[in-house]
């Protein structure tokens, strides 16, 4: 994939409402002077956005809400562009929710809700959206994955396999014949969705130390996009990760796990999974 030129592109970016999303959709709006459709389920938070962008970026910025985890939210978003007349040029998924840290308990509908905003969500906007990307040169379609699908750890079983199968999708897709596809992991963003999980202050202050801002990191985002790269992980603990579990496919979700059974004892200290050897031990154990 060439240099994209993003100067006045139409774009859609899912999670515009806040974080990493928000942040793309600002550089856009204001720096490449793109016609931006922003989703996210906070109308509060996109209304203020929208009043943002009465300035300088007037009449560029249109929003709406609905869950992207929701198949027939993105056919009633496909049909609301055709009857604008704006097809974009550019889909960025950045839409994403992220549990509490917790052992997996067996709540199969709670790990469907997750890969439906994390993973489907993507299928979903790629089928409903590929009618109005058709035909046009410029299209593409960029998801916004995370370091979690590059080294599993215990706690978030299904926030992890969500970004997995992100990856891997966009992956093999990007090889097939049709809309060039990207995918991105980031590494540790200070954002909302991480505030969530109630960290300890010093968590707080290790994660800041090597992660980055939702700015920074969607400007590195918007560098890669407009730099045509198809697969890009950002971020020191991120590429850690990725090369940590290539060479130490064993020991390296082991101390991450140790990491933050430490940094979140209220959550993980029910998790006993300290590797392999362990469950078969545990499950001789059980049927002696």
């Amino acid at each position: 994939m060439g240099r994209v030129a993003l100067n006045g592109m139409t774009v859609l970016i899912t999670g515009a409402s806040s974080g990493i999303g928000k942040e793309i959709a600002r550089i856009l709006l204001f720096r490449y002077g793109c016609r931006v459709i922003g989703t996210g389920r906070s109308e509060e938070k996109l209304r203020a956005f929208a009043a943002e962008a009465e300035g300088a970026a007037a009449g560029r910025f249109f929003w709406r809400t609905f869950d992207v985890g929701d198949k027939a939210g993105w056919e009633e978003t496909a049909a609301y562009l055709k009857e604008r007349e704006m097809p974009p040029d550019l889909v960025v998924n950045c839409a994403g929710v992220l549990p509490p840290f917790a052992a997996y308990g067996g709540d199969g509908e709670g790990v469907e809700r997750v890969l439906r905003t994390n993973f489907l969500s993507a299928v979903w906007s790629a089928e409903a959206l590929s009618p109005l990307l058709a035909g046009n040169p410029l299209a593409r379609i960029v998801n916004i994955g995370s370091s979690s699908s590059l080294c599993p750890f215990a706690g978030v079983a299904a926030y992890c396999a969500s970004k997995a199968a992100l990856q891997r999708f966009s992956e093999c897709v990007s090889l097939e014949n049709g809309i060039p596809v990207s995918v991105f992991m980031p590494g540790f963003t200070d954002t909302d969705v991480f505030r969530s999980q109630n960290f300890d202050e010093g968590t707080k202050g290790f994660f800041r130390r090597f992660g980055m801002s939702p700015q920074r990191m969607a400007e590195k985002i918007v560098r890669a996009i407009a730099r045509g790269r198809r697969r890009k992980i950002f971020g020191a603990d991120a590429r850690l990760m990725d090369w940590g579990y290539r060479l130490f496919p064993r020991l390296a979700p082991r101390i991450i796990t140790k990491f933050l059974r430490t940094a979140k004892p209220d959550a993980f200290g029910g998790i006993v999974h300290e590797g392999s050897r362990d469950w078969r031990k545990e499950m001789d154990e059980k049927k002696q």
